[in-house]
């Protein structure tokens, strides 16, 4: 699913993802256990690459695949068992060797801002697992799709842009 949002931080999200919280991921509190989050934004990040039409099969047949190597989460509020939640995603930069992703979980019922958080993957041959260059044909497809020019290899910012890095 991919539409336009404006966050609770004023940014702009063009791509968003919704899932309905199961029984299992809740915790003896009634909550979604914390771990859980960034199953979430995993799950929201593969579908951010298929709806650029690069589903995960077609990144390991071009030679590209991504680890995370760090997150940063922000807590804000409680979700439940059965409550719709919206998972929006986005790409702060790009660098050399990895792409900084933010992610935003709102209840969908309140708008409420339940999640943040902010990783970074890191590409790696699907082969040797060894880290290589993001490969340029993210680029352009990423930089299309959220509207911001991501030119250089080296940069980790957005042309044009203040700096947003990870």
């Amino acid at each position: 699913m991919v539409f336009r949002h404006h966050s609770q931080v004023g940014s702009e999200c063009r791509f968003s993802y919704r899932l309905r919280v199961r029984f299992a991921e809740t915790d003896a509190q009634g909550f979604v256990f914390n771990g859980n989050y960034l199953t979430y934004c995993d799950v929201a990040w593969t579908a951010y690459f298929r709806a650029l039409g690069l589903s995960y099969a077609d990144m390991i047949s071009r030679g590209i695949d991504m680890v995370l190597v760090g997150a940063v989460q922000e807590f804000k509020s409680p979700a439940v068992f059965d409550e719709m939640l919206e998972i929006s995603a986005r790409v702060l930069g790009i660098g050399t060797t990895s792409i900084n992703f933010e992610f935003e979980v709102y209840a969908e019922d309140d708008r409420r801002l339940v999640h943040r958080a902010r990783s970074t993957y890191v590409a790696v041959d699907p082969v040797t697992k060894s880290k290589i260059t993001v490969p340029d044909v993210l680029r352009p497809v990423i930089s299309t799709h959220e509207g911001i020019a991501f030119s250089s290899s080296r940069n980790l910012e957005p042309s044009g842009g203040a700096g947003t890095t990870a």
